[in-house]
């Protein structure tokens, strides 16, 4: 009779587990359908941006190192040599953001872990 409540403990925690990896798929689908609403004009279906002119996203270190910086360029946009990113604060909600973010670190060679709404919300909060 022990054994059931550790049963239903187990069943319990993979069920949550799949829920949160489920999450995290559905995630990268509406962070690949933000991607290519708004980003791939710049950034490329494959990545790798316009040498010279638009940034690389595959690969790079940036986009797969910490998740922080990546959501704060989101959010807040970016100068740099190659020019101007736009800031996506005030067009897309907290979700469109951790799911574009999640896509970019995990889409074509990308291999990073990815971000959550509450991730970019905190975020949001701190740039304001």
């Amino acid at each position: 009779m022990e054994a059931r409540p550790l049963v239903l403990f187990l069943l319990l925690s993979l069920a949550l587990g799949l829920s949160a990896a489920l999450g995290q798929e559905n995630l990268f689908q509406k962070g690949q359908e933000v991607f290519a609403g708004n980003c791939v004009d710049c950034h490329r279906a494959n990545g790798r941006g316009l040498p010279g002119t638009f940034p690389a996203l595959d690969g790079e270190p940036f986009v797969r190192g910490a998740p922080e910086p990546v959501i704060a360029t989101v959010l807040q946009g970016r100068k740099g040599n190659l020019g101007q990113m736009p800031a996506w604060k005030d067009k897309l909600t907290d979700e469109q953001i951790a799911a574009v973010v999640t896509y970019l670190r995990q889409a074509w060679s990308n291999k990073a872990a990815g971000v959550t709404p509450a991730m970019v919300a905190e975020i949001r909060k701190k740039g304001k």
